[in-house]
């Protein structure tokens, strides 16, 4: 998610407060269509990179959290990212991070395919999605994994957050205080992934609450459902398991996911 260098995104004229514009009613799929759609889950991701920009800047650290329809936790895993020693690491004071740490990382091409193989028929969620989005759809699309112009269906938990509740600020760390969602180490990719995790299913809880049905975002559950731009084998995905270099934080242990969860290649 972007950390610096850019007011708070709900201050100034960066993006609308909200998905929808005031008055605006959300679009409804078809009985049909939701019928589709039932049971697709969402693969929560958290980045932590050099900068703000994908095309210029590198990733260093990958989390992803995989749920269910309702938000439970199936799985999930994080991994440093080595981008290649002539890379700045760029704002250590924020993500934590070090040139030495990331030593013996995988490069992002060995994790590549996992990555793909478990976002693959799920709604992407990330707070500010468009910043994560924007940086997958950079690298993976230029490793031929994901077809050049797709728009990846995504549910952002920042730009819904003054939907589902009254916060001053729509930062990860505010809305988690507001909504009561426990949050680790802020920028640690995989705690930040847990957290919009967990907002997530508050987003989930208060709809249930409130009687809307279908999900708000049901439109990107059908696009999801229908999404074909994925690409992976599903022999480097295994690999990838086996890769996977997770941050050193104290007090935390973190299980990788089984290899058979890298799906059949696409």
């Amino acid at each position: 998610m972007p950390f610096y260098h850019r007011p708070p995104a709900d201050r100034g004229p960066l993006r609308p407060r909200s998905p929808l514009a005031p008055g605006q009613a959300v679009p409804v799929p078809t009985a049909a269509e939701l019928a589709e759609a039932a049971g697709v889950g969402y693969a929560v991701v958290d980045l932590e990179t050099t900068g703000l920009s994908p095309a210029t800047d590198s990733i260093l650290e990958v989390a992803l959290v995989v749920t269910d329809a309702a938000g439970r936790v199936e799985r999930s895993w994080s991994t440093l990212v080595d981008p290649g020693a002539d890379v700045d690491v760029g704002p250590t004071h924020i993500h934590g991070l070090v040139a030495e740490e990331l030593i013996g990382a995988p490069g992002f091409d060995d994790v590549a395919d996992l990555l793909v193989a478990d976002l693959a028929g799920r709604a992407v969620v990330a707070h500010n999605a468009r910043f994560d989005v924007g940086f997958l759809t950079q690298a993976l699309g230029t490793r031929g994994l994901l077809d050049r112009g797709a728009r990846v269906p995504r549910v952002c938990t920042m730009e819904w957050a003054r939907h589902f509740m009254t916060t001053p600020s729509r930062r990860l760390t505010t809305c988690c205080e507001v909504a009561g969602v426990e949050i680790g180490r802020h920028h640690n990719a995989l705690d930040d992934a847990l957290a919009a995790a967990g907002l997530l299913r508050h987003y989930l809880a208060v709809g249930a609450q409130r009687g809307e049905e279908p999900v708000a975002w049901a439109r990107s559950l059908v696009e999801a459902r229908r999404f074909t731009g994925w690409h992976w084998d599903a022999a480097r995905a295994r690999a990838g398991v086996e890769r996977l270099t997770e941050r050193t934080t104290p007090g935390a242990e973190r299980a990788r996911p089984e290899p058979e969860s890298a799906g059949p290649g696409q």
